[in-house]
This record gives C-alpha cells, structure tokens and sequence, in this order.
C-alpha cells in the first residue's frame, strides 16, 4: 500500500479549499452579496490557474531531469499548463479549459512516470486532487 507523507497531503487538499469556495460562490447564495459570491468564483478561477502554471513548472522539471540531453519537445509541452492556465483566464469557459488543462498535465506526469522515477506517493495524489480539481471546476462552469 502506497502511503502518501501526512504533511503532502495536508498541503496539497488545503490547495482545494479555494476551488471549493469558488464553487459556493458559483451558487449564487442569497445570504451572500452578489459581489462576494463574482468575488469567490474570481478567485477560485485564479487559483485554480495558478496550481495549473505551477504543474507546468513542475512538469519542466521532469522533463529537464527525464533525459540527459534535453528535448525541445517536451520542455515546450511542459510550458503548456502555463499558457493555458492563462488563456483560460481570457476565454469563455475558462473552468472547462482549467479541467482540460488539468488532466492534460496528469496525463503527460503519466508518461513522464516511465521515464523517471517519482515518489512512489506522486501518482497516486495527483490522480486524486486532479479528480477534484476537474470535478469541482465542472461544477463551478455549469453554474458560471
């Protein structure tokens, strides 16, 4: 059984408390102002766009430390998060474009995974708070 660190793990779920209030904001809650629910879904969106741009640089490192030569390829698919972490934030649909993002970077750590050697603890909690990221950030976009 594969435990992951308490301390990660606290962490990383607090990392989802944002995302969360975002979407109560995304509910338009009558006990709360208008202008504090927009503020809540703002602020879920940037968050969640910032966790995005920092998987892509997490993504860069592996992609430095997978081969010995680096590869244009895949430092420029590491930069990808990050660019879409900012379009989204410009664009329509930006919480369906996060969740986009978000398992397009679990996706390429899946790959990355063959190549390198995580913690054995990498995959397991990135699926999960991947799987809560794109869930509540579906949630938050069909509210929005």
């Amino acid at each position: 059984m594969i435990i992951i660190p308490s301390n990660v793990k606290y962490f990383s779920y607090a990392g989802i408390i944002p995302i969360l209030m975002g979407v109560i904001g995304s509910f338009d809650l009558s006990f709360m102002s208008n202008s504090i629910n927009t503020w809540l879904v703002e602020f879920g969106l940037l968050f969640s766009a910032l966790i995005l741009s920092f998987l892509g640089g997490c993504l860069f490192i592996f992609e430095i430390h997978s081969k010995s030569d680096t590869d244009f390829k895949g430092i420029l698919i590491s930069m990808c998060p990050s660019i879409c972490a900012a379009f989204s934030l410009l664009l329509p649909m930006s919480c369906f474009l996060l969740a986009i993002g978000f398992l397009a970077t679990l996706e390429r750590e899946r790959y990355l995974s063959k190549v390198i050697i995580f913690p054995n603890w990498w995959l397991k909690i990135r699926f999960r708070l991947t799987t809560s990221m794109v869930l509540l950030l579906v949630i938050m976009g069909f509210n929005v």
